[in-house]
């Protein structure tokens, strides 16, 4: 077959090697959500040394006292590791590439592996968990930006959502290994699995090309060809990497200026010295993680072996030394339905499109955590409570837990997607400890209402985006950026034109609309 009778790249859906691209990065991701979720079935084994006295192996303790307080600082610490790293990622990122962040920030993931496996003490503990939130704060960020970029529009339809997919699936494996290793001191295995994740990561990601994109942009067009080919097999790429060495769509009038080459900073975006007006992509930035955090969903995944406790009878609740309560049971089940639930969501994402799945999602999680403060504190209706928290759990994976990942790229011309990203993990990852560390002490003064605070603020949520998110399914991201790089903006006043753009982006994907 000719080059001129091959099909053209931008039509084509997911490939094979995108496909195996996108999940060998994924691990960087898997291993977030393992080290989100890996304190939280044997937090009190490790500081209360249930089942039997605190007594040494190798000189190693079996396990660790320490207040609750404490232990939430040791905890929260990976998510200020995650904030650090989410805000250096964009200089190397946009320097060295997105697979070089990839590669060498699971290296540093080893190192706390290391600490982990020797700690001794809560303080060691800690820096061990700041030093994995380094490592895959800045691995989690660029995974996302790594995958809009390698990715055809019909293929990012589906594989945009696969952060969330990938931090669900490690939050579920460490919840199932847990059980398997709540005898002190096996708790030190649990945590030293972080390690055997960034070795699969580093040993994937040797096979993978690095963003097209990032090298088109950065002048490196030979080897840009090279990987469209690998990422397009049987294709043309020709257009796509004439569009991709301009850094934008292609002008409609000589005059009209190409978008710049020069990466944007974090400030450059925050004081809006770019070229194109990015500040509603700023807003939902932000939004978008900020909502996320608010809606309730830290607490629930942090805290949800104690609060499926608080339902459950005492003799339900505790057992004897490594084998599971009923509330450790219900944790890892509530992890594997998020799981199937994000799941879900990448397919209804392709379908529904981004926008309503948000709208129906935060509007029903508001309900939810209706129902499950009113289960919490009402005698006799615990079973309500736990229903709640399950179907909190399905919705909030369909929509408000991958969106907020993808839909930024997806608005963002590619010399600001490092940076925008940098503030839209930061914003979660402050939120992951704003929640994780105030939580336990709000929720023993407020007992189940609680919850009533996260149902206003889903509430809140569903108005926010009702007026500034806008639709981006089978969009191009040149498309979107022309429509809405025009300032903060009602989006229910530009739907229909935008509408009308997806229409004719889908009837004829042409080399002036695809980014």
């Amino acid at each position: 077959m000719s080059v001129k009778d091959q099909v053209k790249s931008q039509d084509l859906g997911i490939t094979r090697y995108q496909l195996f691209s996108v999940v060998a990065a994924s691990f960087s991701s898997v291993n977030c959500g393992w080290n989100l979720a890996v304190t939280n079935i044997p937090g009190t084994i490790i500081t209360e040394c249930l089942g039997m006295p605190q007594h040494a192996i190798s000189g190693l303790p079996s396990c660790i006292p320490t207040t609750s307080f404490i232990w939430g600082i040791a905890v929260g610490s990976y998510a200020l590791g995650a904030l650090i790293g989410a805000l250096s990622c964009t200089w190397f990122s946009n320097k060295y590439g997105r697979r070089w962040v990839l590669l060498y920030s699971n290296s540093i993931g080893l190192i706390a592996t290391l600490v982990f496996a020797l700690s001794v003490n809560v303080t060691m503990i800690a820096v061990g968990r700041t030093i994995a939130g380094i490592a895959q704060g800045a691995a989690n960020g660029t995974f996302t930006t790594y995958v809009v970029e390698i990715t055809t529009v019909k293929a990012r339809n589906s594989l945009a959502n696969m952060t969330q997919m990938a931090v669900i699936t490690g939050i579920m494996l460490a919840s199932a290994l847990a059980l398997a290793t709540l005898e002190p001191p096996l708790w030190r295995v649990l945590f030293a699995v972080t390690g055997l994740l960034c070795i699969l990561s580093i040993v994937l990601m040797y096979l993978c090309v690095e963003s097209p994109r990032w090298m088109a942009m950065n002048g490196r067009r030979e080897e840009a060809m090279g990987a469209l080919l690998r990422l397009r097999k049987g294709a043309n790429v020709s257009d796509e990497l004439e569009l991709y060495c301009k850094g934008g769509p292609a002008p409609k009038a000589a005059e009209e200026e190409e978008e710049p080459k020069v990466a944007a900073s974090v400030m450059d975006l925050v004081l809006g010295r770019t070229a194109d007006n990015l500040r509603h992509q700023l807003l939902l930035a932000v939004g978008l993680m900020f909502f996320q955090q608010a809606s309730g969903i830290s607490a629930i995944s942090f805290f949800s072996t104690a609060l499926f406790g608080t339902i459950f009878s005492a003799k339900d609740s505790t057992s004897d030394v490594g084998k599971p309560t009923s509330p450790q049971i219900l944790t890892v089940v509530l992890m594997a339905v998020g799981t199937v639930a994000t799941l879900g969501g990448m397919i209804l994402a392709n379908y529904w499109g981004r926008r309503p799945l948000m709208l129906v999602a935060h509007g029903s999680m508001s309900v939810f955590c209706v129902l499950i403060s009113v289960g919490s504190v009402v005698a006799g209706l615990s079973r309500m409570s736990i229903a709640g928290v399950f179907l909190y759990f399905i919705v909030f994976f369909i929509g408000p837990g991958p969106l907020p990942w993808a839909v930024p790229n997806e608005l963002t011309p590619t010399y600001a997607t490092s940076a925008l990203m940098a503030i839209n993990n930061s914003v979660c990852y402050v939120g992951i400890f704003v929640v994780g560390l105030t939580f336990a002490p709000l929720s023993s003064v407020m007992g189940g209402y609680t919850f009533l605070l996260f149902a206003g603020a889903n509430a809140l949520a569903f108005v926010f985006f009702l007026f500034f998110l806008p639709e981006t399914k089978g969009m191009a991201v040149a498309d979107l950026v022309k429509a809405h790089s025009t300032g903060i903006h009602n989006v229910l006043r530009t739907n229909r034109k935008t509408t009308i753009v997806a229409q004719k982006t889908l009837g004829n994907v042409s080399c002036a609309s695809v980014v």
